[in-house]
């Protein structure tokens, strides 16, 4: 009967057992699944956890607590107190009467104890310091929004640039294997004839040459789309070891931009601009500001209460103390009458800070209308070079293909074809180049004109 039982046990436990790994095993296993990756995907996970951008929510939840707080200050406030004292040596009181009387006209007045517990309150009623920092906070929670907003355009356009270039990097990599392979082709074709005594021993050497020459380059390409991508999972917090399949291409994703690509009316360009807003929303913190600052100098009227509850003793008997209450209400008025100018003088500062910030803005502003300019020219000039380009391909791809049937029928030699494939290649990229910069151009006007995510 114990055989059995320790046979069950140790089922049990190699089941256990064999669950358990396979379990580990399917992790590991999901852990190590590719990921498809799109442009639209990336953005949406460096918003998620990109910790610039968390950091900047943080801001506008904090300014949005500050004006909570300056909010509060128009509410009511109570404090509660207490207090007990211990006359060690009672206060003398001189009576010239006793004196008369022939007696010690110094008599100890008081208790030996006295008790105090007391409930004040207190709340606004009149107070233009109060409202003014209100509107200066509600402009400062305007403020962290328009740099949250501002700090998600930036994100967006960084992931979307480190997506373009790890894709520009991934088809100019195909694009020099294309390159090797149709040199490896020739070598192999070269080498055939050579063996024949078609060609001569200066082509084969040529073709080897070529190839070896080749392969760096695709090395090096390689290693370049890796970094990139690694870019890309940095920028979107992900772990490095976690394999991805960046979807699209460069051609697709022109087309798609494009036919989203929309220029707005000049009288809009600079008004979402996020540099732009920022700086006029912090003319409008400065000026509200200032109006705190002069509210300083303003009559305010608060409502005040006190509750007392108090008792004075001879002994610690708290059962027989005979306890006194009062109680009183009424208004307090404050009018500051003279401050060494002093709230005149920051008032006058806060004025010069914001006209300094508008004459700042205008700068800005005409250097901004500049950029726009670049940027919408790079557009023209880089759409124009694509429809160059993809001619020049078609062209290019002809002559590669001219030349490696000359070359098989014995009418030309491997110079020319391997200028066809020079010429092929930097058709090529000169193709991929000008449709990255179509998008570079795009998202850097989106940026500019402060597309919202």
């Amino acid at each position: 009967m114990l055989y059995r039982k320790n046979n069950n046990y140790f089922a049990f436990s190699l089941l256990f057992s064999l669950i358990l790994l396979s379990t580990m095993a399917y992790g590991q296993q999901a852990n190590t699944d590719t990921i498809a990756l799109t442009v639209e995907d990336a953005k949406e996970m460096a918003i998620e956890q990109n910790p610039t951008i968390r950091a900047s929510k943080l801001g506008t939840t904090s300014a949005e607590h500050q004006l909570n707080e300056s909010r509060g200050n128009l509410l009511p406030h109570f404090n509660i107190s207490g207090s007990f004292d211990k006359n060690i040596i009672r206060p003398t009181m001189y009576l010239p009467f006793m004196e008369e009387m022939g007696q010690d006209p110094y008599v100890e007045v008081g208790t030996e104890y006295n008790v105090r517990a007391a409930l004040s309150g207190s709340m606004p009623v009149y107070s233009p310091a109060a409202y003014a920092n209100i509107n200066a906070d509600r402009k400062e929670v305007e403020l962290a929004e328009e740099e949250y907003r501002g700090s998600k355009i930036d994100l967006a356009f960084d992931v979307q640039q480190a997506y373009f270039n790890a894709l520009l990097t991934k088809e100019s990599k195909n694009v020099i294997k294309n390159r090797y392979n149709n040199a490896l082709e020739n070598l192999n074709y070269t080498r055939k004839m050579h063996s024949q005594g078609v060609v001569s021993e200066y082509d084969k050497i040529r073709a080897e040459v070529e190839t070896e020459n080749l392969e760096p380059e695709v090395k090096e390409m390689e290693n370049a789309y890796e970094m990139a991508v690694d870019r890309v999972k940095t920028m979107i917090g992900m772990n490095k070891d976690q394999p991805v399949k960046l979807e699209g291409d460069l051609l697709n994703a022109t087309e798609s931009y494009i036919a989203q690509f929309q220029i707005v009316e000049p009288e809009r360009q600079l008004a979402n601009n996020p540099e732009i807003r920022q700086m006029s929303l912090n003319k409008d913190v400065m000026k509200e500001q200032s109006k705190a600052i002069m509210a300083t100098a303003l009559p305010s009227v608060n409502a005040v209460g006190n509750y007392n509850y108090t008792a004075d003793p001879d002994d610690l008997k708290i059962s027989d103390y005979h306890w006194v209450e009062s109680f009183s209400a009424g208004l307090q008025i404050s009018i500051p009458i003279f401050q060494g100018f002093t709230v005149k003088n920051r008032a006058k500062q806060m004025d010069v800070a914001v006209k300094q910030l508008g004459l700042q803005k205008d700068h800005v502003e005409d250097n901004l209308r500049m950029q726009l300019n670049n940027i919408l020219k790079r557009f023209e000039v880089a759409v124009e070079n694509a429809d160059k380009a993809e001619k020049n391909v078609e062209l290019a791809e002809r002559g590669h293909g001219i030349a490696k049937t000359r070359y098989k029928s014995g009418q030309g030699n491997l110079l020319e074809v391997n200028d066809s494939e020079v010429a092929l290649t930097q058709a090529r990229f000169n193709l991929i180049q000008a449709k990255y910069d179509i998008l570079m151009a795009i998202i850097e006007y989106e940026k500019f004109v402060g597309e919202e995510f």
